[in-house]
């Protein structure tokens, strides 16, 4: 199976309604042999990124209201920015054209004075798969693929997420069923 980074997964409409999962979509931001790591970017949290600033110690006076997202249940406590431009930040990384991540605080003080970040996403938490484990969640039928676009990221309203993203690979969720069939 080809590597997944700088993919977008989609959990299926036969996930339990209480499933952490579902109605998720998931920004790849590491598929490689050891595993992936990614951040969920339709679930926001009750938390206004001027809070979590503020929390910080960070002045956020100009910040516009922006939701940060429940990014997955691992390490809810870490901070990941998802943001358009280079990787000039302290830690950023690369991850698709015109896409980075970023954990370093310097990515929020420049939010913070609306500083060279055009847009972003904050998340708190991250979800993570074992070496093989989302290769064999995707062979379950646990995960749809789709590719990425900076609306999908960035733009759209967190709940029309989801049905975007089944909109980019062409199926509707309502094809899907949970029954199992046998030929």
């Amino acid at each position: 199976m080809p590597k997944l980074t700088h993919r977008c997964l989609i959990a299926p409409p036969h996930l339990e309604e209480d499933d952490f999962f579902s109605n998720s979509v998931i920004y790849l931001v590491r598929h490689d042999d050891k595993g992936a790591q990614g951040l969920m970017i339709n679930r926001p949290s009750i938390l206004e990124i001027k809070e979590l600033l503020n929390d910080l110690d960070i002045d956020a006076d100009h910040v516009q209201p922006h939701a940060v997202l429940q990014g997955g249940p691992l390490r809810p406590e870490a901070g990941f920015v998802l943001h358009t431009g280079q990787p000039i930040w302290q830690s950023s990384m690369a991850i698709g054209d015109n896409i980075c991540i970023t954990t370093s605080k310097d990515v929020l003080d420049a939010i913070a004075h609306n500083e060279g970040v055009e847009c972003y996403q904050l998340a708190l938490g991250y979800v993570g798969w074992s070496e093989n484990q989302l290769e064999e969640e995707i062979n379950q039928g646990d995960w749809l693929i789709c590719d990425v676009d900076m609306d999908l990221i960035f733009n759209l309203p967190y709940d029309a997420r989801w049905l975007a993203a089944f909109n980019k690979i062409g199926v509707k969720p309502d094809w899907f069923s949970s029954e199992v069939g046998h030929a």
